[in-house]
């Protein structure tokens, strides 16, 4: 393909309104595109409307399994009137373009599917297997989301990986770790009464602000004790606080939600096993009803900094990108952490063109980043499956 009809794909992908879910509408998208190329694919229904995408080249004569991975939603599009240009109108200005999902991550994953359609049109030899996993629900789930990542893990698409590149945006750097996280919300019953004789209810604020307390100092304790030497310290915020109807009466209902990054020394099931305990002794001195509600928990993801596929994408990067990167670990998660859970022995980098206006308004992609990420992604299977 040159240069152009590389990106009229992404531009056909931007077009695509898949902000909230309906990945159908992109999946059958590149089912089109690799059927062209010849590429064997498939579509692998998760929800209605919403399916994730399955591709794959080359044989089993090799253990090495190297996999491309990409969501195929994107975040919705806030004030749409805000952005200098329409968001699903994949507008071309200064050798940008601009929409919702040119950084996150649709150009990420155009990139990884024209790699792939190019080596099978140059007839590249690959020793070992190249696949091409399209999640669903990595944006657009409130609770418990990446269900398209679970679904591979679970139907057994991960449990041969070697190797796993995540498209997500790191302006071209080469991440090989990156935090997890906890989400989740404390709820609080209490019962209503009028402010003038609160004595005839209960607070719902008063046990909910004794665990923030709590909260605090246990939180306090964790990230002062544990540091991993790529992701640094855990990150807990509280990210929103909720409670009480009007003000001239005590609130029966109050909540609290929180959103903490952990790092590898930082066990999830621990943590949680320690909130609940938090809770159960609120409960018992203040006779509160809280409760807690996991709303999701993502581990932490760490690969060698000296594994081969990081060496590899290091040789591929500087004889492309023509500027400096850095190799480093990240903040933020990716569909890694649900597939991990299933092999743990394979090596992770999180790859991809895309940079800081990721859910953005004016989110854009630099078109000769992109253009060389497709190259660089060529090179790395080509060197990892040689």
């Amino acid at each position: 393909m040159d240069n152009q009809a590389r990106i009229d794909f992404l531009k056909q992908l931007i077009e695509i309104d898949t902000a909230g879910g309906f990945e159908d509408r992109l999946a059958v998208v590149l089912q089109s595109f690799m059927q062209e190329h010849d590429v064997s694919c498939r579509l692998l229904p998760v929800m209605k409307g919403r399916s994730n995408f399955y591709a794959e080249l080359g044989d089993g004569n090799n253990d090495k399994v190297l996999a491309f991975c990409g969501h195929q939603d994107v975040v919705k599009t806030e004030d749409p009137a805000k952005w200098q240009f329409p968001p699903f109108s994949a507008h071309i200005e200064n050798n940008r373009m601009y929409g919702r999902g040119t950084a996150d991550m649709k150009g990420g994953l155009a990139a990884m599917a024209i790699a792939m359609a190019e080596l099978k049109d140059e007839g590249t030899g690959l020793n070992g297997k190249l696949e091409l996993l399209g999640t669903v629900a990595e944006e657009s789930s409130k609770i418990n989301h990446m269900q398209g990542a679970q679904r591979f893990a679970k139907d057994g698409y991960v449990d041969d990986l070697t190797a796993a590149i995540f498209a997500e945006p790191t302006n071209a750097d080469i991440a090989y770790a990156h935090k997890g996280s906890i989400t989740y919300r404390i709820d609080s019953i209490g019962k209503a009464a009028h402010s003038s004789r609160p004595d005839l209810g209960f607070n719902a604020i008063t046990p909910l602000i004794h665990f923030y307390q709590e909260q605090e100092r246990y939180f306090g304790e964790l990230v002062a004790k544990y540091e991993n030497p790529v992701l640094g310290r855990a990150v807990p915020v509280v990210t929103r606080i909720d409670g009480g109807e009007q003000l001239n009466a005590v609130p029966d209902h109050a909540e609290l939600f929180v959103k903490l990054r952990t790092i590898p020394e930082t066990n999830n099931d621990e943590i949680i096993a320690h909130l609940n305990r938090i809770i159960a002794n609120i409960n018992d001195q203040d006779h509160a009803q809280l409760s807690i509600e996991i709303l999701g928990s993502k581990i932490a993801v760490t690969t060698e900094r000296n594994a081969e596929i990081v060496t590899i994408a290091q040789k591929a990067a500087a004889d492309h990108l023509g500027h400096s990167f850095n190799v480093r670990g990240i903040a933020f998660g990716t569909d890694a952490s649900e597939m991990t859970k299933a092999n743990r022995d394979m090596d992770v980098l999180v790859f991809g063109p895309g940079n800081a206006t990721a859910h953005k308004i004016d989110e854009y992609i630099d078109l000769d980043q992109y253009l060389s990420m497709i190259d660089i992604y060529k090179q790395i299977a080509r060197d990892y499956l040689k």
